[in-house]
């Protein structure tokens, strides 16, 4: 695989991913239990991952991507994965060497729910929502690793931004991006160098896209073109778009195709007939309907898009807050409300259930439950959409194994529900439970999912032989002692409580996975009989003394995020592999030394000043130690294990140290104190560096002609790919800020002007150029379509 280019004032971020895709059925059944640990000791370089081959489309699934069925890069969280870190909406969980995002609002209902922390937002931002409906987003694409950055810009046009990503490229539509992304994404176009033509890219081996796949998967096909700009065609690729160049599609074998979409070629051939009446009447259509929206909505209609599908219907794309939505013209109706369009995306979506929904109406079911039915259901084969047969459908539902009824009232009181004898997962959280006991009637349940129900009586269990999973978090529980009798459990998930005492939990000896973060313990004694324990998550207590878990063959995951005082010298586990002691007071890394087996480490916003100790391990391969005082890289002997290390937001002032690290791939060293990145000997393993944030001076940063930063190919000729925004001496950050002011001012000026234009064509138009002002409009209407298809 030839060298990545790292594009001018920037290369490519480590992107965290949205594990957004929301499919329809699932035909696998995913293993029961929570999972949080990582699943491989080595993190995947970029080179590895480019050359795998671009997966076949998998079949429609049901549920979360990532929750309830693989995304389209393998990933599914599961009991190997490792959560990197958790934030206000979500958790990041490492794959591969990237990271996956996943909302709490898609944990809700599955095995993984008590991952959610008390009083966290369970609303998913309108974006991903819509990068759910539409299975990708438009300005990230989960599938592929690539989430905009203003700094891959290489070229702009009136549409959008063509983006550097690997050994390819991919257009972003401007529509696509917030107000805060299109202002970067402004402020990078403008110090673009002015270039005459195209952006390639040609290798020595020929046009990645054309002669053989890229990185991503994509080979042009001569199909899935769906618009073009000035210079290129855009081509859909699992929902976002590859541009080719006309001169790479000339250069490539597609001559005729840079023909057809040209647009200078087009001007060429004579001017085609005029609109006949049934194309007069849908334009006219078309633009009464763009200026109602625009109306209704209080928007500038010219940031309004065309759209048009493949059967020739037309649609409207408009901006909302920091993504944009498509309604059809058949779904606006002037004089009425404009329509949510979510709603229509459900309602669309579902409209293909529509007979075996009404099937389950027949047998008593309500509208929720029939959604929950429709949506959240695992069972051996997929939805039967089209099913008549009451009797057939019933053969079916006694299939189904899951179902989610989390935030239904009363979801035990529903009609219908014996119809599902043989459910083995539930869920029935966050909403109040007055009476458990329907809960009774299933038989085969092993997983309960009943988070922030106020349950406070748990003696239906005795009645529930096969249990093995329950979730109480978010009960105000103070008392566990209930669970004590329920030998079977091998997971119980308690956090969110007002918990201190945790005898009852050391006698069950099957417990495998154990949940009590966001309580008040301080004494873990009580699991020292747990020779089964492979998980502990205790995020977020009062331990100090972690001895009574050490020396457990079988544990793997620790999280001791947010104990202050915890003692690390107390934990000698030797078949650990992934702990997280962050916002803690953890000043050194002399507990790797007891814990061999250790491959992953997040330090987090710790009080660490070096990563000294840190070559005592063999195994590790992985530590984020963002948020520390950490002065120097420099150690003591050679760390031959270590491929990621993220020491940003420290106080590194050099990059000396760094060849100590024999291994290391992935480096980032942002918002540290770099004035340079001079090393007295190049390092030769390092391929990702991310040094953005920092004082490197700008005449460093200069690209050679491989396109790499001058200073970087010096001391880190490996580097492919990295991020160098944000740098610049004091001074030369000062003219940037003052030239970005500029020019949101300027751009303020011209929208202003914009308007008094608009209100004199609208003054002109009611004294009789009626004529004239649509011509004007319905040609640039057809022009938007000639560029956005």
């Amino acid at each position: 695989m030839k060298t990545k280019k790292m594009m001018a004032l920037a290369g490519l971020l480590v992107a965290s991913h949205l594990c957004l895709a929301a499919c329809q059925s699932q035909t696998n059944h995913q293993p029961n239990h929570p999972k949080t640990k990582q699943s491989s000791k080595k993190t995947a370089t970029k080179k590895t991952k480019m050359a795998k081959k671009a997966r076949d489309p998998k079949k429609a699934h049901k549920g979360v991507g990532g929750v309830d069925f693989p995304t389209d890069d393998g990933f599914i969280l599961t009991k190997d994965s490792k959560i990197l870190s958790k934030t206000d909406q979500g958790i990041v969980v490492d794959h591969d060497g990237h990271s996956h995002f996943i909302f709490y609002a898609d944990l809700k209902g599955s095995q993984f729910e008590y991952l959610i922390p008390k009083g966290a937002s369970l609303a998913k931002p309108a974006v991903a929502q819509q990068a759910a409906s539409q299975g990708i987003s438009k300005a990230a694409d989960p599938h592929h690793h690539y989430e905009f950055n203003p700094a891959d810009i290489v070229a702009e046009d009136a549409l959008g931004y063509t983006v550097r990503h690997g050994d390819h490229f991919h257009y972003i539509l401007k529509s696509s991006l917030s107000d805060q992304a299109q202002l970067q994404a402004k402020q990078v176009a403008n110090r673009l160098p002015q270039i005459s033509g195209p952006v390639s890219t040609a290798t020595a081996n020929g046009i990645p896209g054309l002669h053989f796949p890229t990185s991503d998967g994509f080979k042009f096909n001569g199909q899935g073109i769906v618009g073009v700009t000035k210079d290129s065609i855009l081509v859909n690729h699992d929902g976002h778009l590859h541009p080719i160049s006309f001169a790479d599609l000339r250069q490539g074998g597609w001559a005729h195709v840079a023909d057809q979409y040209d647009p200078f070629k087009k001007a060429e051939k004579p001017a085609e007939a005029h609109h006949t009446p049934e194309q007069s009447e849908r334009e006219k259509d078309y633009q009464e309907k763009l200026a109602y929206l625009a109306e209704k909505l209080g928007i500038d209609p010219s940031t309004i898009k065309r759209v048009e599908t493949q059967d020739g219907k037309l649609g409207l794309e408009y901006p909302h807050h920091d993504h944009a939505h498509v309604l059809m013209l058949s779904d606006i109706e002037i004089g009425k409300d404009i329509p949510d369009p979510h709603a229509i995306e459900h309602a669309r979506e579902l409209e293909k259930h529509k007979i075996g929904m009404d099937t389950l109406r027949a047998l008593g079911f309500d509208e929720e439950v029939i959604l929950d039915i429709v949506r959240t259901h695992d069972a051996p084969t997929p939805f039967p959409s089209n099913e008549k047969d009451s009797n057939k459908m019933k053969e079916w539902l006694a299939t189904v194994i899951k179902l989610d009824l989390g935030s239904r009232e009363n979801p035990l009181q529903r009609k219908g529900l014996s119809l599902l004898p043989n459910l083995e997962i539930l869920g029935i959280g966050f909403t109040p439970i007055k009476d458990i006991s329907p809960v009774l009637q299933f038989k085969k349940l092993k997983q309960l999912l009943m988070t922030k129900t106020g349950v406070t009586d748990y003696t239906f269990m005795d009645q529930m032989p096969h249990l093995e999973s329950i979730d109480i978090s978010q009960n105000n529980l103070k008392d566990i002692s209930f669970l004590s009798k329920y030998k079977n459990l091998t997971l119980v998930a308690a956090a969110d409580n007002d918990i201190k005492d945790i005898k009852p939990l050391g006698q069950l000896p099957n417990l495998k996975f154990l949940v009590l973060s966001n309580n008040m313990i301080s004494d873990l004694s009580p699991l020292s009989s747990l020779s089964q324990l492979q998980e502990l998550h205790i995020d977020n207590n009062q331990i100090t003394d972690l001895s009574p878990v050490s020396h457990k063959e079988s544990l793997m995951v620790v999280d001791l995020s947010r104990n202050a005082n915890v003692d690390l010298a107390t934990l000698k586990a030797p078949k650990l592999e992934t702990l997280m002691v962050n916002d803690t007071k953890v000043t050194h890394l002399d507990f790797l030394k007891n814990n061999p087996s250790l491959s992953s480490l997040s330090i987090n916003r710790a009080q660490l000043q070096s990563l000294e100790g840190i070559e005592a391990s063999s195994i590790i391969v992985r530590v984020e130690a963002e948020g520390n005082q950490i002065k120097s890289l420099v150690l003591k002997d050679k760390q031959g294990s270590l491929t990621f290390l993220d020491v940003t937001g420290n106080q590194l002032t050099s990059l000396e140290g760094v060849n100590n690290f024999t291994a290391l791939d992935i480096l980032s060293v942002s918002k540290n104190q770099l004035t340079n990145v001079n090393l007295s000997e190049p390092n030769k393993t390092v391929t990702n560096i991310d040094i953005s944030h920092n004082n490197i001076p700008l005449s460093d940063l200069k690209l050679n002609a491989q396109y790499i930063p001058e200073a970087i190919a010096k001391n880190f000729p490996a580097v492919q790919e990295g991020s160098m925004v944000g740098n610049g001496t004091a001074e030369e950050k000062a003219a940037m800020a003052a030239k970005a002011k500029e020019s949101v001012q300027e751009a303020s000026e011209s929208h202003g002007h914009s308007h008094e234009h608009e209100d004199e064509e609208d003054h002109n138009h009611e004294h009789g150029d009626n004529h004239n002002h649509d011509h004007e409009a319905e040609d640039e209407a057809n022009e938007e379509h000639n560029h956005t298809h």
